[in-house]
Parts: C-alpha cells; sequence; structure tokens
C-alpha cells in the first residue's frame, strides 16, 4: 500500500509541474513598450531569419561604343547634337525595362563642330537609364562619328500619310516600299484622340540594305502650324546641304526612324527622304501603339481605317513642282500659283481615291527670269500671297533662308528685293515646301509694286488669329518703307 501511495504522490507531483510550467509560458508578461506575443505551438519549427530581397533587373543596356555615319558638306553642330542623340536612342530603345527612361548628360568635347565630307570624330556621352521597377544604370558611351560621300537625289514617289489623320486606336497607319530603282519621301501627319499613344516610323527589310535618309521632324504639339511649319523648314535646310544619315536594315532588326508620345489633342509631323544606296526593297512604316506599346506587333497589319478625307497615297514626283515665269521690267507682275487643286500630284493607284491637295510634301523649284530693256536700274520684288486662308511659309532664295509669319489675307507680303541693272538679265530661285497646317493655294509672284513689308503680328484684324472688330475703327497709317535689296 505504501508503495503505491508514493508512487501515486510522485505521479500527481510531476503533473502538477508540467502544468504550472505550461502555464507560467502563456502568461510570461512582454518587455515594457512591447505587445504581448502568442506562445509557439508546441510542435512549431523556429523562426527562418529574414530573407534577402531579389536584385532589380537593369533598367536597360548602356552601349560602350556605338558607329553614326552621316552626310552633309558639312554637317553642322545642330544637325551632329540630333544625330547623336537620335543614334543612342535607336540604340539603347529596345533594351529598356517597362517604366524606364533615357537621361543624356554632356556630350565631350563640346561645343560640336561642323564634320566636313569625309572627315572623322569621336565623342563621349553620359548616359542615365531609369525608372520603373529597375535598377538604374549609367554608363559613358563612346561615338565614332563618319561623314559619308552621298550623292544627293530628288525622290520620285512621295508616300502621304494622312489618313487617317485623327489617331483613336492603334495599327498600322501605312506602309510603302522603296528600292535601289525609285527613291522615295514619306510625309506623314496625325493627331491623337483620346488615350496617349506612341507614333513611330520603321524600317524593315527581308535582305540587307543601305539607305541614305535625310529627315525633318516636329515634336508632339497642339500648335499644328507650328509643327507643320518646323517640318518643311528643316527639310529644306537638310536638303541644302545634303545632310542624313546612312543606315543599314538588316532582315529580322526593324530600324526605328521616329518614336514620340503623343498626348490628346497633341499633332506629330515628320517628312523623310529615303535613298537606298543598295540592297533592299525597303518597307516603311508608320504605326500608331498604346503607350509602351511594341510597333513591331502591328507591322504586319491590317491597315487602319481610313476617315474619308481621301489624304493618302503614292504619288509620282517626277517633274512636277517645277515652275518657271519670266518678268519683264515695265511690263505685268508675273505670278504663279501652287497648291491649286486642280494641279496636283498623280496618285500612281489609278483605283485609290487618295488625292495629294494643297501638294503637302512636295517641294517646288520656283525659276523667274528677269530681264531689263531699259536705260535705268529697277528694283524688283518678291512677294507670297494668300490665296486659300491663314499659312506660313519657308523659302530658300538663291541659297538664302526667308520665313514669313502667318498670314490670311489675299494681300502681297514682301520676300526679297532685286535691284536689276539696265539691259541685263537675271534669274530668281526659289525652294519652297507646303507647310501641313496651312491652307492652299498662294500666290507667288514679282513685281515693281512695294508689297507690305512684313506679314502681321498675332491677334492682328488681317492676322491669323483674328479678333472679331464689331465696329470698323479708323487708323491712320504710315507708307511702308522700301525693304532692303540683297
Amino acid at each position: 500500500m505504501i508503495g503505491r501511495a508514493a508512487i501515486g504522490l510522485a505521479l500527481a507531483l510531476a503533473l502538477v509541474g508540467r502544468a504550472n510550467a505550461q502555464q507560467a509560458q502563456v502568461t510570461t508578461a512582454p518587455a515594457p513598450g512591447q505587445a504581448a506575443q502568442p506562445a509557439p505551438a508546441a510542435n512549431a519549427q523556429p523562426a527562418a531569419p529574414p530573407s534577402t530581397p531579389a536584385p532589380l533587373l537593369p533598367a536597360g543596356v548602356v552601349p560602350s561604343r556605338l558607329t553614326l555615319s552621316v552626310s552633309g558638306s558639312p554637317a553642322d553642330a545642330t544637325f551632329l547634337d540630333t544625330q547623336i542623340r537620335d543614334a543612342l536612342d535607336r540604340q539603347i530603345r529596345p533594351t529598356l525595362r517597362p517604366g524606364a527612361s533615357i537621361g543624356y548628360g554632356p556630350i565631350v568635347p563640346w561645343p560640336l563642330v561642323p564634320l566636313a565630307a569625309g572627315g572623322l570624330a569621336a565623342v563621349n556621352v553620359t548616359v542615365t537609364i531609369g525608372g520603373g521597377e529597375s535598377a538604374t544604370v549609367t554608363g559613358v558611351t563612346t561615338v565614332d562619328i563618319s561623314n559619308t560621300v552621298v550623292q544627293s537625289a530628288a525622290p520620285s514617289v512621295l508616300f502621304l500619310s494622312d489618313d487617317p489623320e485623327h489617331i483613336a486606336t492603334e495599327g498600322l497607319i501605312f506602309a510603302g516600299s522603296v528600292d535601289a530603282s525609285r527613291q522615295a519621301r514619306l510625309y506623314y501627319y496625325h493627331d491623337d484622340i483620346g488615350l496617349p499613344r506612341d507614333i513611330d516610323v520603321v524600317l524593315t527589310a527581308t535582305a540587307h540594305a543601305r539607305v541614305h535618309v535625310i529627315q525633318s521632324e516636329a515634336r508632339p504639339d497642339l500648335d499644328v502650324m507650328s509643327v507643320g511649319h518646323t517640318v518643311s523648314r528643316d527639310l529644306l535646310l537638310y536638303q541644302l546641304q545634303n545632310e542624313g544619315i546612312v543606315v543599314d536594315v538588316a532582315p529580322g532588326e526593324p530600324v526605328v526612324l521616329r518614336h514620340d508620345l503623343l498626348l490628346a489633342g497633341e499633332l506629330v509631323a515628320g517628312a523623310i527622304d529615303l535613298h537606298v544606296l543598295f540592297g533592299g526593297p525597303l518597307k516603311v512604316s508608320v504605326i500608331a501603339t498604346p503607350a509602351g506599346g511594341n510597333p513591331l506587333a502591328y507591322l504586319a497589319g491590317p491597315r487602319m481605317s481610313l476617315d474619308g478625307h481621301n489624304r493618302h497615297g503614292t504619288f509620282d514626283l517626277d517633274g512636277f513642282g517645277v515652275i518657271k515665269a519670266a518678268y519683264t521690267i515695265g511690263g505685268p507682275d508675273a505670278a504663279v500659283k501652287y497648291g491649286v487643286r486642280s494641279v496636283s500630284p498623280r496618285n500612281v493607284d489609278t483605283a485609290d481615291p487618295g488625292r495629294d491637295y494643297g501638294d503637302y510634301g512636295v517641294v517646288h523649284r520656283i525659276v523667274f527670269d528677269m530681264v531689263n530693256p531699259t536705260d535705268a536700274s529697277h528694283p524688283v520684288y518678291l512677294y507670297e500671297k494668300p490665296l486659300g486662308g491663314p499659312v506660313r511659309s519657308t523659302f530658300v532664295v538663291d541659297g538664302q533662308l526667308k520665313e514669313l509669319g502667318c498670314a490670311r489675307v489675299a494681300q502681297p507680303y514682301w520676300l526679297m528685293t532685286y535691284l536689276v541693272p539696265p539691259h541685263t538679265t537675271g534669274q530668281s530661285t526659289t525652294l519652297t515646301m507646303t507647310d501641313g497646317g496651312s491652307n492652299y493655294p498662294l500666290e507667288f509672284g514679282m513685281t515693281e509694286s512695294l508689297p507690305l513689308p512684313n506679314t502681321p503680328p498675332p491677334n492682328a484684324v488681317d492676322g491669323c488669329s483674328a479678333r472679331p472688330t464689331p465696329v470698323p475703327t479708323a487708323v491712320a497709317t504710315a507708307p511702308p518703307t522700301v525693304p532692303g535689296s540683297y
């Protein structure tokens, strides 16, 4: 009996001790300022140490070196600056992670200097890629630049991409084929409706090709006339110097010539001359994608629906835009017109209803022969006269750039003065290109009557943003002075 009692007592004490131990574990007080934590389960494993976060992927790749082939007689410093950054964009953009963007630091050496035909140069550019959920990357790229001698060649066809003008969806807007047998110019003009979208101009090839590209562009803007004017002015300047780039296009390796983000209502426009030096053919495509999208996914079409205004097509430029006239001192004024609906480029596809009324994308070459049969010198004035509404103009007159402000009233505005000696003949040659956003036709002529010396300022009654005048008001005006001679 005693042995059993002793055994029972020992067992009872052991059970009580175990219960006390469990209760002490549950009710242990937390340290000051610390919340009480529940007791771990009897079979709980020890807590694992905190894990190290996975490293972020690089935001993109900064190349250590790239080559850039330009043309120009010479290639000027401003042009080189633009082409260096564009070449870096073409190389880096395909490597960007979602949400990443590119920033450029200084170009060294600076300032850039014009590069003569056949010349070589090298610059270093600091590049930073960051943004999104990626690791920022910084590096320095050496850009080796060569100025390649390329013969200038006028395009024989015009690709017009202005249909649809207002982009409300994504897809292939336009596509055209270029080969060594015919040079081509692409002129595109589009604005965005609704959500932000990217616009890309892409070159592709089924066989290796080398192409000379002369490209003018204007950044997206709400001011349509400013965008159109910039494109025309810059293309004329680049053609004057034959400034462009030489690009190799390989099968399966598209080249994005233009990439821009458009916000609602913004317009983008550009003109690109394509001269295939060898190989090809090439396909040039204009593509709209969602912001940050991949344009290559839309290369195979289908083409976006047209909007019905029929401003699209492939047009024959051979011989078109060459205008000649003669002016004789003492005779009637000599005037020509361009951008006339009845005289517009021929669509090479006779079944296509597309038309280029206004000659958008066309460079006109206007030549006046001047004859002075008299015994005295006479001033002769070159002028423009709007006939279709608001217009801005760029002219290269005998190699000199002349820009006129916006005008809308059908009255002559002075451009240049010639002093023609007695019993002599002379010639005036003008290059001009119609501006996207401007209205045509336009009269261009020679006269001995002094035109208005300047286009009107913005918001003037006869200007482009005229405010209505409820009551006519008499204004005293001084007679215009004779512009300086050239």
